[in-house]
This record gives structure tokens, sequence and C-alpha cells, in this order.
């Protein structure tokens, strides 16, 4: 089966996240993460993983699986997996505030590791002018469409290795703090395994602005991370012989996503723990690099 070649926005969307394992001594935990390109050395980019700090935290071991290459410009019907172990020796950084749950880390020896083992993945990656400003997030509408790209409850197309794009609409205005966090809610279905996983502000063909005028071409940002879901406690008879009452969490379908400035400012704090000047960006908004 010939598929047509990986060109639109929607498209490469689908390529910028990698699925995550984490082991500790007792569990294995899954996540996701995306890639950000930042200029780099020699006209070269230079990849950043971003995630969340719980995604990392405790692991002593960390899988990293993509889509192959198929060559540069297609993708293979197979994946590519990396594991790093003594994974506490490896260099991650977190969002300096304690309350945002946003991890960062270089990546490159990563890609470089699966292409030297013979299956180069086939990525795409955020450009940094992509991630929303304030500015941005005052342009927008109190409510706007989202959408999510990730692997909720571990769940990847396992032919394709591609993630899985769910959409829903923001709960809280972007432009707002949420509880005081460079924060907002989204209505969608947030389950583990989506922890990390961008959000993006997408619309092809037209758009309406905060104005009420409507624009036609495509709109593209990336707003911020997901972090966590809010959940309710529920009560459920349990039957057994001697029947009681259980109480477990219910999640209520409200994300909490980490906004775009927050995660600009864990990737600043990631170049100056590894002694890096600042880094500029350069790739244009409606791009992926």
């Amino acid at each position: 089966m010939v598929k047509p070649p990986v060109e639109t926005v929607a498209d490469q969307l689908f390529f910028t996240t990698v699925f995550i394992e984490a082991f500790t001594p007792t569990a294995r935990s899954t996540g996701t993460g995306f890639i950000v390109n930042y200029p780099g050395e020699n006209g070269l980019s230079r990849p950043v993983l971003v995630t969340n700090k719980h995604v990392f935290d405790g692991a002593e071991q960390v899988a990293f699986t993509m889509p192959a290459a198929e060559n540069a410009a297609q993708p293979a019907n197979r994946g590519t997996r990396m594991v790093l172990t003594g994974f506490n020796g490896h260099t991650w950084v977190g969002h300096p505030d304690s309350g945002v749950d946003i991890g960062a880390m270089f990546f490159a020896n990563v890609v470089n590791a699966m292409q030297n083992n013979g299956a180069a993945p086939f990525y795409r990656g955020f450009g940094p002018e992509q991630l929303a400003t304030q500015d941005t997030a005052n342009s927008l509408d109190a409510i706007e469409q989202v959408t999510m790209i990730g692997y909720p409850n571990g769940l990847f197309d396992q032919s394709s290795m591609l993630p899985i794009a769910r959409r829903g609409q923001t709960a809280t205005p972007i432009f707002n703090e949420y509880n005081n966090l460079p924060a907002f809610l989204i209505d969608a279905s947030v389950f583990p395994g989506s922890s990390g996983s961008p959000v993006v502000l997408y619309d092809r063909g037209t758009f309406t602005t905060r104005d009420g005028s409507t624009h036609l071409g495509t709109r593209m940002a990336l707003l911020g991370v997901v972090a966590a879901v809010h959940t309710r406690q529920v009560n459920g008879v349990v039957q057994m012989v001697n029947a009681g009452v259980a109480t477990f969490d219910d999640m209520i379908d409200l994300g909490i996503v980490f906004k775009a400035s927050a995660i600009q400012e864990t990737v600043f704090a990631l170049y100056e723990a590894n002694g890096l000047p600042l880094p500029v960006a350069t790739v244009a908004p409606e791009e992926l690099a």
C-alpha cells in the first residue's frame, strides 16, 4: 500500500512524540514526550525532549520508542527503541518551580544511538517560535478547540508506531493562570500515559479570531504539555462474601496543561545546567522542523 508523503501539518504532528517507558525496581509506567528542535552548532538542530517530571522521577531505566525511518522523507512500518540504563546519571532538568510538572533533556544522543544501531528514527520537532507566548494567548478566545497527541494507557498503532490524537477544548481561558500556576484546563479525555503529551492549537482551512473575524488558512501553535487529570472520589459496592464499599478515583476529563511559557523556562534551565548559552528561536511558526 502506497501512503501519501508526510507533508501536511497534521501529518507531521504524529511524528513529534516519543513513547516513554520508565522502570523502577518494582514497577513500569508509560508516558509521552515530544521534541522541540532548537538551533545548534554548524546549522544543525539540537533536539530537546519535553515531558513531565513525574514520568522520569525515580526511574533507573528508561526506554524511548519512535517510528523508524525508511529514508529521510518517509517513515517505515516499524519502530526503533533505545533503552538508557542508570537513568539517574543522565542529565534531565525539571522546571525550577516544584509545582510545575515539566522536565526536559537533550535528545541527540538517543537519536544518534538509534541511528548507530541501524534504525534511525523518523521524527519532526516543534520549532521554538511555535511555543505560544502570552501575546498568542491574549489573541485567543476564552474557549478554543485543542488537539492532544500521545499514548493514553500506553496505546499506539502497533503497525505504524504512531501515537493517538484526541481533540477537546479549553476549559479555562489560556490567557488566565489556573490556580496561580502557568497552566490552564482542557475538557478532554486524559488517561495515564497521556502525561507529557503536547497540546496544540490546530485549525485547518478556516479559523475565527478573538474579534470574530474569519480567516482562511492553517493556524498552529504549541500551547503546553499535559501533566495530570482532575478526579473525584466515588463509592462502589464490592461483590464479595462480606460486601463492603470501596472508594476509588473517577477521572472527570479535565486535564491540567502547563503552558508553553513554562516549557521554555524548563529548556532555559536545561541549557543553564549544561553551561550553554540560551537558545534563540529561528524556526517559522507555521512550520515543523
